[in-house]
């Protein structure tokens, strides 16, 4: 939390830029929480985040909040079911193996490294050796990966950016966390472009509406870094052919115009989507069925929702 806080004062326009805002504490519990009921109650897998098969990605996870709520929750599934004896060996075959994180940031990606540290040997699992928590230094809406340099330092960078790279194209089937919004985005690349404007692996395009091109005059909007990343998550499981996508959003593409090609595209690719709108618009003057002053669970003007949608695999959707 005190990253937010710094920032503000040191250097509140990288803030801005990156969308660097802490994720309440009964925000995350509620996404994660969902999740695990989510997983059990439509994937048929009874242990949840706990069953050897879940892989989770955060890719925007500046210090691990959602993670770390996960692993906690994870936990206590298993030592409830299976008690404390095999907790140690569960937490590296599937904490250490299956849990992932992406973060831009240095300051972030840091203290998310260390929080992890201090919270595995909280719950009985000191990190020896080569054992590391599976966050990494990366841009996740850039897929170039650092060149195999043979300079020693840098072939670190270049071999983290490898693994990074393997995790933003392989299939997962859990991603959650709160991606930065920003309307004047910093992520402005070719991959990005492509992502938002083409078809990809079969998710339609949010510049689109009904097989024609959007005419939106100024779709701007659609530039925003969360759009980036919802969409980089819709992507991820279209490929993969099931999972879960679990955000906490700007609420501003719900029932704009400029985003009817998104709404659309969502919906093509998901078998269930479930909104909970928390409002706190200032622009737009939002206020509380009594009239008062609608809050936001952010310090921020624009209004937030929070959006699950699940693909299911079709031997079990039902």
């Amino acid at each position: 939390h005190f990253y937010e806080t710094f920032l503000n004062q040191y250097d509140p326009t990288t803030r801005e830029k990156r969308g660097v805002y802490y994720t309440p504490e009964p925000v995350v519990k509620y996404i994660v929480n969902s999740v695990h009921h989510l997983l059990k109650t439509r994937f048929n897998l009874p242990d949840g985040l706990a069953d050897p098969s879940v892989t989770v990605l955060d890719p925007a996870a500046g210090t691990l909040t959602f993670p770390a709520e996960a692993i906690k929750l994870a936990v206590k599934e298993f030592v409830e079911k299976y008690g404390e004896g095999g907790k140690k060996e569960f937490i590296r075959n599937q904490v250490l193996k299956n849990f992932y994180a992406l973060e831009l940031m240095m300051a972030p990606y840091a203290i998310g490294h260390m929080k992890m540290s201090f919270l595995l040997e909280s719950l009985g699992c000191r990190l020896e050796g080569e054992d590391a928590f599976q966050l990494y230094l990366t841009n996740t809406l850039e897929m170039e990966d650092i060149a195999q340099i043979e300079i020693p330092g840098i072939r670190s960078l270049s071999e983290e950016s490898l693994r990074a790279g393997n995790v933003k194209r392989d299939p997962v089937l859990v991603i959650m966390g709160n991606p930065p919004y920003s309307g004047n985005s910093a992520n402005k690349n070719k991959w990005t472009e492509k992502l938002l404007k083409k078809d990809m692996d079969g998710a339609q395009s949010y510049y689109k509406v009904d097989g024609k091109p959007l005419g939106e005059r100024n779709p701007k909007w659609l530039q925003n870094d969360y759009v980036k990343f919802l969409r980089f998550a819709q992507w991820k499981i279209q490929r993969a052919g099931k999972g879960i996508v679990a955000m906490i959003t700007s609420h501003s593409y719900l029932n704009s115009p400029t985003f009817r090609g998104m709404r659309q595209s969502l919906l093509q690719t998901f078998d269930e989507t479930y909104i909970l709108n928390l409002h706190g618009n200032v622009n737009q003057h939002e206020t509380t069925p009594e009239g008062g002053k609608d809050e936001n669970v952010f310090d921020i003007t624009e209004g937030v929702s929070i959006v699950i949608l699940l693909k299911h695999d079709k031997d079990i959707c039902n």
